[in-house]
């Protein structure tokens, strides 16, 4: 439950610091944006939590073209994780996937423990504030 709490504080600190937060508009022309299922044996589930946490954190930190790296637990589907990641461009996702830190810790230790995964490219789907006041 800590941690469920700690991600839900961490996904609204980084919607807060990065200017956008629901509703609000943003420039999805160069934006790279991709949401990444991960299910693991529920014994590996913790280690890949924290692996994730710290991987976020080195992301956040290191790496200027980061939007946004968000760690979610599925309330719905057994030891099942979330990333949504969003950058600048695909070229920053690029950067961040040649990082050490990526290669280090997913790479090297995640990957190994994971049983499934699944990766979708999403774009967002926010609505400029002009086009809110014309239809209202």
């Amino acid at each position: 439950m800590k941690k469920q709490i700690i991600l839900s504080f961490l996904l609204w600190s980084l919607l807060f610091v990065s200017g956008t937060l629901p509703g609000q508009a943003q420039e999805t022309n160069d934006l790279y944006a991709i949401i990444v299922e991960l299910t693991f044996d529920e014994q590996d589930l913790d280690t890949a939590i924290d692996l994730l946490l710290e991987a976020q954190m080195l992301t956040l930190e290191n790496e200027e073209g980061c939007i946004v790296y968000d760690v979610l637990l599925s309330k719905d589907v057994p030891n099942t994780l979330f990333l949504y990641e969003s950058y600048e461009s695909e070229k920053a996702y690029k950067i961040h996937e040649s990082s050490s830190h990526y290669k280090t810790i997913i790479v090297n230790k995640l990957t190994p423990l994971i049983k499934k995964s699944r990766t979708t490219k999403v774009v967002p789907l926010n609505l400029q504030d002009d086009l809110m006041d014309e239809e209202m």
